[in-house]
């Protein structure tokens, strides 16, 4: 139940008592819906399950119980289990009765639910898919935006296209194993199940976004070289970072608010600066050493990433405000969500990378600029490099929290049941019969 994808109407309403048994009962939802492995059942009163068959068609699900005509008067409870739009699985039960309400109801059985084992690996692996791919790719840009082409620079080329082809692995190491992890994470089930369990059908966005970041990656790795690359590879270096960033976007919460294609778009913006900024300041940290001793093309380096990164700033600051406007949808989600508190320390991380950022642009270039002589110009250089590997580190932190947020649900969890309960009780006073329903159900 930990995904924002909610039951919004029932037909027949909860609780209700209706004259005849209904042919078919539909769930909707406030966003589409899929059906998994795990059956929507339907119990009566007796706990005895009842034959159906149902199916979903966007935002609603019908369940038809067979021979309803011959369903005997009483309470009936339909189990559902549906997979939201974000991948996340939900559940929950609708009780009806039919003629009248039963005297009591047994309890319906619990619906499956992962183990704790399934939901930390697919955090793992989310980490390291965001923290390979945002590397490879802002290594791809640095590539092709930020390192001076007029100089050659062999052996700083050389270790950042290693870099980039480990990272770039990482990251499709990740997306690979992110969908039939996923697949097993919506059906409830086990690691073990990984390949007797797997349904292409149920995975379908997340095919989808393994496919651009793969393709992405590839073409990124295909085009850098211990060259400086021409105009050609460099546009190829960015397209193929671009196309691997939108992979993320097909997936996750961004598709399940609107207006979808407008957060979708956000949100590949939000990822190309993240990108661009922590592929930069990588890529600083193994070039500065190598641009020591020459002071104008350090200069050109930093100048060109210092402006670049005021501008990937605002980006990440104006995008990120809107998807969590969007997706929170309250102040209060901030401080009563896992997903609220960990956007805040996101947020912090960024602040504090911010400064230093700010710290360097204002304290620590202009030094580097002004150096008079090779002693000079290298403890300013060195200067400069000690502060972009601490922003580099917390951005790599950044990514690992913002690899656990977005497997939380941004709204609040949901009250659960009490373990025995059905939500609904019946009763006799003398010529009167009662019937409770609980909402919510504890």
């Amino acid at each position: 139940a930990a995904a924002h994808a909610e039951l919004i109407d029932t037909d027949p309403a909860e609780g209700a008592v209706v004259e005849t048994a209904p042919d078919t009962v539909t769930l909707t939802f406030n966003e589409p819906v899929r059906l998994t492995s795990q059956e929507i059942a339907v119990y009566d009163a007796a706990g005895d399950q009842v034959e159906a068959t149902s199916r979903a068609s966007g935002t609603e699900v019908s369940v038809g119980p067979a021979g309803a005509a011959d369903l005997a008067d009483g309470t009936y409870v339909v189990s559902w289990n549906v997979l939201s739009g974000d991948g996340h699985p939900i559940s929950g039960a609708l009780t009806f009765s039919v003629g009248a309400p039963s005297a009591s109801v047994t309890a319906t059985p619990e619906p499956q639910s992962s183990s704790t084992a399934v939901t930390v690996v697919r955090d793992a692996v989310t980490v390291l898919t965001y923290v390979g791919l945002l590397l490879a790719a802002g290594l791809a840009l640095f590539l092709a935006l930020v390192l001076p082409r007029a100089w050659p620079g062999t052996e700083t080329r050389a270790p950042l296209r290693r870099l980039l082809t480990y990272a770039a692995g990482a990251g499709a190491a990740g997306i690979v194993l992110q969908v039939p992890v996923a697949a097993v994470y919506g059906q409830g089930l086990e690691l073990a199940d990984l390949m007797s369990a797997f349904d292409p059908g149920l995975v379908v966005n997340e095919l989808v976004s393994a496919a651009l970041v793969l393709v992405g990656l590839g073409v990124a790795v295909g085009s850098a070289s211990e060259a400086p690359p021409d105009r050609t590879r460099g546009r190829l270096l960015a397209a193929g970072a671009v196309l691997a960033l939108t992979g993320p976007s097909v997936v996750g919460h961004t598709r399940a608010f609107d207006p979808s294609a407008l957060l979708v778009a956000v949100d590949v913006l939000h990822l190309v600066a993240a990108a661009t900024w922590l592929g930069g300041l990588v890529g600083l940290v193994v070039s500065l050493p190598a641009l020591a001793g020459r002071e104008v093309l350090a200069a050109t380096t930093l100048a060109r990433f210092s402006t670049l990164a005021g501008g990937l700033l605002l980006a990440v600051a104006a995008s990120g405000t809107f998807l969590a406007w969007r997706i929170v949808g309250s102040w209060s989600g901030l401080v009563e969500t896992r997903y609220g508190w960990l956007l805040l320390a996101k947020i912090a991380i960024a602040l504090l990378v911010a400064g230093l950022g700010g710290w360097n642009r204002w304290r620590t270039l202009p030094a580097v600029t002004r150096a008079v002589g090779f002693g000079h110009r290298e403890r300013a250089a060195a200067a400069v490099t000690r502060t972009v590997r601490v922003e580099a580190v917390l951005l790599a932190a950044l990514l690992g929290v913002t690899g656990v947020l977005v497997n939380q649900s941004p709204r609040p969890e949901p009250v659960t049941a009490a373990s025995g309960t059905t939500g609904v009780g019946a009763a006799t006073a003398g010529d009167l019969r009662v019937l409770a329903v609980l909402d919510p159900r504890r």
